[in-house]
């Protein structure tokens, strides 16, 4: 025990001195010092990325104003983010009072006691305020451990100039008249066979943005009513393998046997070769909006999240949420940001100017409830607030999420090139369950 310790402590400081460069730091501003005089109340918080930094400043700022509670911040790169709360958490650390948590992991936390329970924090009424999916997403045990900041939706992409050099017509963007993923296909098939009839150019005519990843394909057993893991958090056996997953996932491979979805294509490369005009149709999130306005807006549209005939749509969601780590010094003091920023004056604050989707549903409401424009980024985030709300479904709740993820897209790696798909998924069930053997 005494080695692990020891070996732990070494962990934090190679870390620490590791990304005292790579880390952002501010306490109003990104880098700036907040003057006012608090009496001495602060809080730190740990956050993946500066992308909210130059939103957060005013919001810290008004909590501060209404407080009396300083909020410094501190944000790191995405790998470096998850390696960091392992070492401060893990090894007891009281350096921070308030965490991003990717919601995937609230189970993880919660089962390593890196948590606090926010359960007593939220009353039920308040609870309510959540949406189903990021609520339960955030609950571990029956208790509230991770209140959400945001959470996320897709819709189905498409490249307008290469829809008419095809002569294809734009999918309609009305929900009662959202594509099958039969209907799409086809669609992909014909653009693909009239702009890159002998496959030189590389267009695909469908992708996932995020291929092979479980966030966004899991809709597709969850799309035919297949769960995707018991109600337990644990049990795998009977559902990954069941009939409804293998359907799905043979749908998925037809894509890349029939030559629509390329293989080849990483996750991290879908997006630009969608822009660049390299894809006809792409399923992804609101933060496609900005690499598109980029690459000129006017050449995209956009559309509902394809559905299997016959069955309710169900669409990918989730994204990050706010917690309290187990040896943090300040409690009261996160505890007062944390309900600020999630049903409080800082949350709507936020969420109507980030471009990010809302968890509550009054900010979805909201979102919804937009005068029609022609503005594409309103539209997109108007049908997205709608399947968050009605269509979404939470990824996976338990402890073992991490082991699920690399197994589970690893198997959808090796269906989408070939492999037979009830024997991959029957292996997948194998390991997971070995893997699973440590939380039982």
């Amino acid at each position: 025990m005494r080695s692990k310790r020891a070996m732990s402590l070494v962990l934090a400081f190679g870390l620490t001195v590791l990304l005292c460069a790579c880390s952002t730091k501010g306490e109003n501003k990104p880098g700036g010092d907040q003057t006012e005089d608090t009496g001495g109340k602060a809080i730190t918080c740990l956050f993946y990325s500066d992308v909210w930094a130059d939103y957060l400043y005013e919001v810290n700022d008004a909590f501060t104003k209404e407080t009396g509670i300083k909020v410094n911040m501190e944000y790191y790169p995405f790998d470096q983010f998850f390696e960091l709360v392992e070492v401060k958490l893990g090894s007891g650390s009281s350096d921070y009072d308030v965490i991003h948590v990717d919601v995937p992991m609230v189970a993880a936390y919660t089962q390593r006691e890196y948590l606090l329970s926010m359960d007593d924090a939220y009353t039920s009424a308040e609870k309510e305020m959540f949406i189903d999916s990021s609520l339960t997403a955030g609950t571990w045990d029956g208790r509230l451990m991770a209140p959400p900041m945001e959470t996320s939706s897709q819709v189905l992409y498409y490249n307008k100039t290469l829809l008419d050099e095809a002569g294809v017509s734009y999918p309609s963007p009305a929900l009662e008249d959202r594509l099958t993923y039969e209907e799409l296909y086809e669609l992909a098939a014909q653009v693909q066979a009239a702009v890159d009839p002998d496959g030189s150019k590389a267009v695909s005519g469908f992708m996932f943005e995020q291929v092979n990843r479980p966030y966004q394909i899991l809709c597709m057993p969850n799309g035919l009513g297949a769960p995707s893991i018991g109600d337990d958090g644990l049990t795998v056996r009977g559902i990954l393998d069941s009939p409804a997953w293998v359907e799905a996932m043979t749908v998925y491979q037809q894509a890349f046997s029939d030559g629509i979805s390329l293989r080849g294509i990483t996750a991290d490369e879908v997006l630009s070769n969608f822009s660049s005009g390299k894809v006809a149709f792409m399923i992804g999130g609101s933060w496609v909006i900005d690499v598109l306005k980029e690459a000129g807006i006017e050449n995209f549209g956009y559309a509902p999240h394809p559905c299997f005939e016959g069955h309710e749509p169900a669409t990918p969601t989730g994204s990050w949420h706010y917690g309290i780590p187990a040896k943090a010094k300040n409690v009261d003091a996160a505890t007062q940001y944390i309900r600020y920023m999630t049903i409080g004056a800082g949350h709507d604050m936020l969420m109507e100017n980030f471009p990010a989707l809302p968890a509550t549903t009054h900010q979805l409401d909201r979102l919804i409830n937009e005068p029609a424009s022609d503005d594409f980024t309103t539209e997109v985030m108007r049908l997205q607030a709608y399947e968050a709300l009605n269509t979404g479904v939470s990824r996976p709740v338990t402890p073992g999420y991490t082991e699920y993820e690399n197994i589970v897209g690893t198997a959808m790696e090796d269906i989408s090139n070939g492999a037979d798909v009830r024997e991959t998924l029957e292996s997948a069930v194998d390991q997971i369950e070995t893997a699973f053997k440590k939380y039982r």
